[in-house]
């Protein structure tokens, strides 16, 4: 994955998170190697590395 690919996926997941009122951490991973993260104001701390992980 590359990082305009990554920032396009994270850009998708902050509009529809936007649209449904919840602030999110978001990564984008590309083969265990993590190649976008951002985190919207007012979402969880904790959830960091849920996101890492998850991508």
């Amino acid at each position: 994955m590359t990082l305009a690919e990554g920032q396009s996926l994270i850009a998708a997941a902050i509009r529809k998170a936007s649209e449904i009122g919840r602030p999110r951490n978001i990564a984008a991973d590309g083969g265990s190697h993590l190649a976008a993260f951002s985190r919207m104001d007012g979402a969880w701390l904790g959830s960091i590395n849920i996101a890492i992980n998850e991508a």
